[in-house]
């Protein structure tokens, strides 16, 4: 449905499937209600969707799983190749969803970049070159100290975020391709010996081959168990930053004591002391 042509835009929520995927405007207003400047607003990222990698990945792998149980099985071997082909298999995961959180925390990034870059400018290009006095001292601090500051905090934790999820997106892809890629060369040969594991020499190669196999499959649970290791120390570096963004945003950085009061003076905009806070630039001294 589109907005009447006498009414401002609605707010874009990000998520909403809704609305519309088109660039809006922000309408910038004076104390008289009269519009001084537009701002252009992105639309809300496009969900993304699941190119189906990871369920075809587990449907290809799954004969290829029945194939190994059955020639370790056969081997007399099994007991143990089927422990590791369990803890091996169950550890696999979608690397999408990585892939998806890097991406919400790089476009949560370059917004935040975008609108302190906006913020900024707007102080220096409309207030700096035509206002000084008290108040115009006031709010360059404001811009400064207080919200600058905030969105830089907040900016490095999303470029850090985004850089954790890419990182744990390239290894979760490639332990699913160094098991896929086990079991698929593996399999063919198990099937094979298995087939003539009447033969005794067939029989002794068919225990060799699933002793390779299995040792193969515990070095890929080791694997898992280093990055996991790693990764789980990198993702309690980045809490610990988020606490600390907690104690900018927060009273006591607890978000139950409310949230720190980031406002200007009530002050600057007093009608009663307006024309001796806010002096034109031109004005004489």
């Amino acid at each position: 449905m589109s907005t009447p042509p006498n009414q401002p835009p609605k707010l874009l929520v990000p998520g909403r499937p809704t609305v519309p995927q088109s660039t809006q405007q922000f309408y910038l207003t004076n104390a008289s209600g009269t519009v001084t400047k537009t701002v252009p607003v992105p639309p809300a990222a496009a969900t993304r969707t699941d190119p189906g990698f990871f369920k075809r990945l587990v449907g290809q792998l799954n004969p290829l799983r029945q194939t190994t149980r059955t020639a370790t099985v056969m081997s007399g071997l099994g007991v143990a190749a089927l422990a590791l082909d369990v803890a091996a298999t169950v550890n696999l995961g979608n690397p999408f969803l990585f892939y998806d959180r890097r991406e919400t925390w790089k476009e949560m990034s370059g917004s935040l970049e975008g609108n302190r870059s906006n913020l900024w400018r707007g102080y220096f290009d409309d207030i700096a070159p035509n206002w000084k006095g008290h108040a115009a001292e006031m709010l360059q601090q404001y811009v400064r100290f207080n919200v600058n500051g905030l969105f830089s905090q907040l900016g490095k934790v999303s470029d850090e975020m985004s850089g954790a999820m890419h990182n744990q997106y390239k290894e979760v892809l490639e332990y699913d391709l160094s098991v896929f890629g086990l079991y698929a060369g593996s399999a063919p040969i198990l099937r094979t010996l298995a087939s003539m594991s009447a033969n005794p020499v067939a029989r002794a190669a068919l225990m060799t081959q699933v002793g390779v196999f299995t040792t193969a499959l515990g070095n890929l649970v080791k694997q898992f168990t280093d990055i996991y290791n790693s990764y789980e120390g990198d993702l309690n570096k980045l809490e610990l930053k988020l606490n600390d963004l907690r104690g900018a945003f927060y009273q006591s950085g607890d978000p139950a004591q409310g949230a720190r009061r980031l406002n200007l003076s009530p002050t600057i905009a007093d009608p009663k002391s307006v024309k001796n806070m806010w002096i034109p630039a031109g004005a004489a001294e």
